[in-house]
């Protein structure tokens, strides 16, 4: 089959630097100057790293989404709408647009639920020379559910005598949620960038010349960063980028051939989720959709999931605080998949522990989570960590520490909010987005609900954190529709290697819980030995005099686990190879339960001598050893 490429330009400087890519370095290669260059791209907004200036108008609100995009991972998501008019909006800076001038304007628009077609509008509300606010068309186009447009014009000129321009995306008759992407904006004639991935055009600029080729050499030699890209270099369409696409391209930019040839795909195997359809309202999957903060890669929970269906068992972990250990989501949901996917065997560990943050789940994770070997694994600490980098570290190591497991397991984010507002999104999305894991954010689905009287705050609390059965529900159904849609074969993923870049730090994933009685020289001095904080923190040592503990270990450090509230506790003073740091059980946000505080850290493994002494009221229910 053949891909018919001849409207590309190619220029005889094009041609002359690609016949020099048989040279050993790609650095010797000229500067081409194409004739984009000649034009004056003013902004150009992938949304990528956030919403990049642009704003809700009217009572929508608009937010970086990663459900959905046009090119890249992320686009904007514009909710809320309670009339066609509401929208996503620009202002122009006036230093770059003038009055009388004329520019070049395009922004892909897609929306997913709704009506069989849906009109959009590029609009602008410009200020008059009387000083009469008025609008004016720019683009208009129909686009169908589920499919991107593109509204353009590259001849568009401001009013004369206008002034405070500001452009917008609205629809012409629906309050439909919609996305928009790569919002282009450029002088007179520029032409708006494609909406899609052309074949050959790694760097997405619209044109195939020999800054691809340049990207196609270095993506074979030190592997592809992009997605994008990737697709664009795999030529013949067999898959995966190869010597043979670079040939291909190589080709036709010297003019040997006009046409590329691709290798007809074979047949994709049957999968039955494709076929699926949601009986849900309109309403309840516009919900269940709101959810998906981050589909992410979907390799690990697909092949669970089919080998689940396959007849080999599976076990599925929770790992968090209050919300998972009252069971009000993980028992319905954990019903669903046992009765959905697990076909040989289903078993359930719940190690939600109350009061408790990633801090003290990375300290416990290890007996209550890895032990049991699981397929798939949910972190929910959503209402209970904070701002501390401690938090944010430990979050991100315990999401690498399961990652990293040899049976490669799954691993989702769940993140709740409180009734008044409280959430930790803002730190754990990016952890979640550098791994590229699914986030389900109850968050943006019960704020979105809530602000449009979707439901009030009744319909899904028990108290300021806590869902009762119902809302309970409401997360496992989010859940259960997120795994339908990543079954689906055009959400499913090809493979998945663990990043090695982190967002806040992940030295301590190889922390585990150890008690001290178990290592080298103990000796108790006056703490008195008991009971643990149940289950999930098995011992306990509380402070009954002024004789240190002691011990010796090799490792990196460790996390201190103890019994924290408000006010009205005692401290203890942790001292390693003479270097002493003071923790405190007085915690703001405690009320007698598990807290953590970093003992002592060093970068390399070595031995470490501990003396730990307290006073007051002090309770240790904890050492996580960092090996």
């Amino acid at each position: 089959m053949l891909i018919n490429i001849k409207n590309k330009k190619r220029s005889v400087s094009l041609i002359l630097a690609a016949a020099m890519l048989t040279s050993s370095t790609v650095t010797s290669m000229p500067v081409i100057t194409s004739s984009a260059a000649d034009e004056t791209i003013i902004f150009q907004d992938d949304f990528e790293g956030g919403t990049n200036s642009w704003t809700g108008r009217g009572a929508a609100s608009v937010e970086k989404n990663m459900l959905a995009s046009s090119e890249g991972r992320s686009s904007l998501l514009c909710s809320g709408r309670t009339s066609a008019w509401n929208g996503a909006s620009k202002v122009l800076d006036e230093s770059l647009f003038q009055a009388g001038m004329t520019y070049s304007f395009s922004v892909n628009a897609m929306y997913q639920t709704g009506e069989e077609t849906e009109e959009f509008k590029l609009t602008l509300q410009y200020t008059d020379s009387s000083g009469t606010v008025k609008y004016d068309n720019i683009a208009t186009k129909s686009a169908s559910a589920g499919n991107w447009i593109q509204l353009s014009n590259t001849s568009y000129t401001l009013p004369s005598g206008g002034s405070s321009f500001e452009i917008y995306v609205e629809t012409s008759e629906t309050t439909t949620d919609f996305y928009i992407d790569e919002a282009f904006t450029a002088s007179t004639g520029a032409p708006p960038k494609p909406v899609g991935i052309i074949t050959g055009d790694l760097d997405s600029d619209g044109t195939i010349d020999v800054f691809d080729m340049v990207l196609m050499r270095k993506g074979l030699i030190s592997g592809f960063t992009d997605t994008n890209s990737k697709k664009a270099a795999d030529i013949d369409k067999n898959g995966t980028p190869e010597i043979n696409d670079a040939v291909q391209l190589q080709q036709y930019l010297t003019g040997v051939i006009n046409e590329f040839t691709f290798v007809e795909p074979p047949p994709a195997p049957e999968n039955k989720w494709d076929d699926y359809t949601e009986t849900a309202s309109a309403d309840w999957i516009n919900f269940y959709e709101s959810s998906i903060y981050n589909m992410g890669n979907t390799y690990r929970l697909t092949k669970k999931l089919e080998a689940a269906e396959n007849g080999e068992k599976l076990t599925m972990a929770y790992l968090g605080g209050s919300i998972t250990e009252g069971k009000k989501y993980s028992s319905p949901f954990s019903d669903y998949v046992k009765s959905t996917f697990a076909k040989g065997g289903f078993t359930e560990v719940n190690a939600g522990l109350s009061g408790t943050s990633s801090v003290v789940g990375l300290v416990r994770s290890e007996e209550n989570i890895v032990s049991k070997n699981p397929d798939i694994v949910f972190i929910e600490f959503s209402v209970n960590d904070h701002g501390d980098i401690m938090y944010k570290k430990s979050f991100e190591s315990v999401i690498k520490k399961f990652l990293d497991l040899p049976n490669e397991p799954a691993v989702v984010i769940i993140i709740n909010r409180s009734k008044g507002g409280f959430s930790s999104q803002s730190q754990m999305v990016p952890v979640g987005e550098n791994f590229d894991i699914p986030i389900i954010s109850m968050d943006n689905a019960l704020t979105k609900a809530f602000n449009s009287g979707f439901l009030s705050t009744g319909d899904y609390f028990s108290d300021e954190y806590h869902p009762h059965d119902k809302g309970g529900q409401l997360i496992a159904d989010c859940l259960g529709y997120f795994f339908r849609k990543a079954m689906k074969t055009e959400n499913r993923s090809d493979s998945y290697t663990v990043p090695s870049t982190t967002v806040y730090g992940t030295e301590y994933q190889t922390c585990k819980n150890v008690d001290p009685k178990t290592l080298n020289g103990f000796n108790a001095g006056s703490w008195t030995a008991g009971n643990g904080y149940g289950s999930m923190l098995p011992y306990s040592y509380t402070v009954n005099g002024g004789s240190p503990m002691t011990f010796s270990t090799n490792g990196k450090g460790f996390i201190v686990v103890f019994k924290a509230n408000s006010s009205g506790m005692g401290s203890i003073d942790v001292t390693v190879n003479g270097k002493t740091t003071k923790i405190s059980g007085n915690k703001q946000y405690c009320w007698g339960g598990p807290d953590a505080e970093l003992g002592y850290y060093q970068e390399t493994s070595g031995k470490l001598d501990v003396s730990i002494s307290g006073s007051g009221s002090f309770t240790i229910w904890g050492i996580g050893l960092i090996e």
